[in-house]
């Protein structure tokens, strides 16, 4: 009896040291032996929405940003809870929030947006929709008379589980799948195990391809002005993901990797080149605030800016700075931020609210 007695110990001692040795691994990861600061030298001003807005894209020409609303506390897409896109006139001394489409599309789920405008040609605002049946589109909206109509709904069976979009051409834009569409059970895995399960994928107007695969959960994409840059954050992997991106061909090139010691989620590019990323410091409070909206979960914005030149090789990365920090109270769990002159407006993924905010001069 204690021959078998003792193996079987030492193989208990072993498996709980195992399990002991990814708690600490999953709670470094998930952040929370990480200080950040949570604070905002400045003042915000908050706009109630009548769902949250979880991203936003601003024309800048005329000072309007534009924001997914959707009532994502209440639980997965339904044909009783649906969305739309918002419109925020920045010029106004308190903007209030108004329809930006003459109408809604069939069972419209907003997620991520993107705002293509080219000179002589009417704006068109790209939005991800999931549908009831749990699939997934992107709806196509064209701008006339100082209103988005709906224009086409694309489909391709490379969207898998989109979650953020930027559009490059009038039907052409590049997309990121953050998984392969699997249930709650493997997404715990994913977390667990940091497995890269998502993809990005570009459409050419008629047909979706596959061009990037195995990526760690990504949830932001944007561009630079002049198209020849194309950003990827990487919740999984705490890092965001630089493409070298040939304008003619679409073609991309990995061109550098940027460590962000915190999770990004949707990235906006200001037109001066400058990114300004939503991340999430703390993952363990992010999860228990998807699980119940009503628990906070701190939120924290970036700016990088790739006109400043990079780090020698152990070097602090000057080019990467924290601008807002807050520990859930004002907003939680930020999941957009986009910048408008001197204001930085704020989204979140259930906080039904928008903040604009103005640092201390």
């Amino acid at each position: 009896m204690k021959k078998l007695l003792r193996p079987l110990l030492i193989g208990l001692g072993i498996l709980l040291l195992g399990l002991l040795v990814l708690a600490i691994d999953v709670a470094r990861f998930a952040g929370e032996f990480h200080e950040f600061d949570a604070r905002f030298p400045g003042s915000c001003s908050t706009i109630a929405l009548g769902g949250s807005a979880e991203d936003v894209q601003i024309d800048r020409e005329r000072g309007v940003a534009y924001l997914s609303v959707l009532d994502r506390a209440s639980g997965e897409p339904s044909e009783a809870i649906t969305g739309s896109v918002m419109l925020l006139d920045l010029n106004l001394p308190e903007p209030a929030p108004r329809a930006a489409l003459a109408y809604d599309p069939p069972n419209f789920h907003p997620h991520g947006l993107s705002l293509y405008q080219r000179a002589g040609e009417a704006p068109r605002l790209f939005a991800i929709s999931h549908w009831p049946d749990r699939s997934h589109s992107v709806e196509v909206t064209e701008q006339s008379g100082g209103a988005f109509f709906p224009r086409e709904t694309l489909r391709d069976a490379a969207f898998v589980n989109p979650n953020a979009l930027v559009a490059v051409g009038p039907r052409q834009f590049y997309l990121v799948n953050s998984d392969r569409g699997g249930d709650e059970s493997a997404r715990t895995r994913e977390f667990l195990f940091r497995q890269a399960l998502g993809s990005l994928v570009y459409y050419d107007g008629e047909h979706a391809k596959v061009i990037e695969q195995d990526l760690g959960f990504p949830a932001g994409i944007s561009i630079s002005p002049d198209g020849t840059r194309l950003y990827v954050g990487e919740v999984l992997r705490k890092q965001l993901r630089i493409y070298r991106r040939d304008t003619a061909t679409a073609a991309l090139s990995l061109d550098e990797i940027v460590a962000l010691d915190t999770s990004p989620d949707n990235i906006n590019v200001d037109d001066d080149g400058v990114v300004w990323i939503a991340a999430h410091p703390k993952l363990f409070a992010f999860g228990a605030h998807v699980g119940n909206p009503a628990k906070r979960a701190p939120t924290q914005v970036l700016r990088f800016d790739p006109r400043q030149p990079k780090p020698a090789a152990g070097a602090n990365d000057t080019r990467l700075t924290q601008v807002y920090g807050n520990d859930g109270g004002e907003i939680s769990a930020g999941s957009v931020a986009a910048h408008w002159r001197s204001e930085l407006l704020i989204g979140a993924v259930f906080d039904p609210k928008v903040l604009i905010c103005k640092p201390l001069p």
